[in-house]
């Protein structure tokens, strides 16, 4: 039956309430899952899909779609970056989860469940709270192919120009969903915790061409997006911090550096150098952290290379 359906997804267990929408079309189509807020402090992803949430009609669309406006409750009201305050686990490294596990986990499992019924999976970021970033789209070449090759359909069609492709990330929503025979792709846009507005346009605008990709939505009013216009890269290497300190990056996002050139320094109380970190491959900087307090094993920065 088409409509409109908006309630709160219990995590068994656990006292976290998720809020979703559903919209059923007419037509029918395929089930596109959508999540924001995996990552709390990451504000631009869940004020799309809130947005999102209202402006689909299910007289014009075919199939259905399940948004999640936020994955991450305790994150978000707790202001906590990364981990869910709960545990202290990130939640996007614990796909598929458990139904038993820790409020993490049951957390990821309740949401892939949803994951399970759906046909593609679009999962909303938007650079955390000390965290800069080039907008980017993430996919994975990992399972089926022809489930890989629609991902990296999604992912062209986002209409973002920065396009990383990537076997690893366990844990991960878009990862563990192809690996699981589910289209997905992971969409980066916005930092720094700020509720940016063109970030999330940048994200109305990609899930709108994903519906036009699979047949969901007619015509969405978005210019065509030039066939040679984005840029891919297919590693993306992550540097964390060995010690804790003051953190003063040598690079910023977006820089084209070298392997072994200087992209951070972590300085004691005193003001002295305890460590520094080098790019570990020629490329281009995708993220930063810009907090200056920083603790073991903390990532600094990553370069993506093609």
């Amino acid at each position: 039956m088409s409509g409109t359906e908006r309630g709160y997804l219990d995590v068994d267990g656990t006292a976290v309430k998720i809020p979703y929408t559903r919209v059923e079309g007419r037509q029918a189509g395929p089930h596109l899952l959508v999540t924001g807020g995996v990552h709390g402090g990451e504000y631009p992803g869940i004020e799309a899909a809130i947005r999102f949430a209202s402006m689909l009609d299910p007289r014009t669309l075919r199939g259905g779609v399940t948004i999640i406006h936020m994955a991450n409750p305790p994150a978000f009201y707790g202001k906590s970056q990364y981990v869910v305050p709960l545990d202290g686990k990130n939640l996007n490294r614990e796909f598929p989860g458990s139904a038993r596990g820790t409020v993490s986990q049951r957390m990821a499992y309740a949401v892939f469940q949803l994951a399970r019924h759906a046909d593609a999976w679009v999962d909303l970021h938007g650079g955390d709270i000390h965290e800069a970033l080039v907008p980017f789209v993430i996919y994975s070449p990992l399972g089926n192919p022809a489930v890989a090759e629609r991902s990296r359909s999604m992912a062209h069609a986002y209409g973002i120009s920065v396009l990383v492709e990537s076997a690893s990330l366990e844990g991960g929503s878009y990862a563990t969903a192809s690996l699981n025979g589910i289209a997905a792709i992971l969409a980066e846009s916005g930092q720094m915790g700020q509720l940016d507005e063109a970030a999330v346009q940048r994200h109305l605008d990609g899930l709108f061409r994903v519906l036009h990709l699979l047949g969901m939505l007619d015509h969405p009013g978005l210019s065509e997006i030039p066939p040679d216009s984005h840029r891919v890269y297919t590693r993306n290497l992550w540097v964390h911090a060995p010690v804790g300190g003051l953190h003063y990056p040598a690079v910023r996002v977006g820089d084209e550096v070298r392997k072994g050139q200087i992209g951070a320094r972590i300085q004691n109380e005193w003001g002295e150098v305890v460590a520094e970190m080098a790019a570990p491959s020629d490329g281009r900087v995708l993220f930063q952290a810009t907090s200056l307090a920083i603790t073991p094993g903390d990532p600094l920065f990553a370069v993506v290379a093609p």
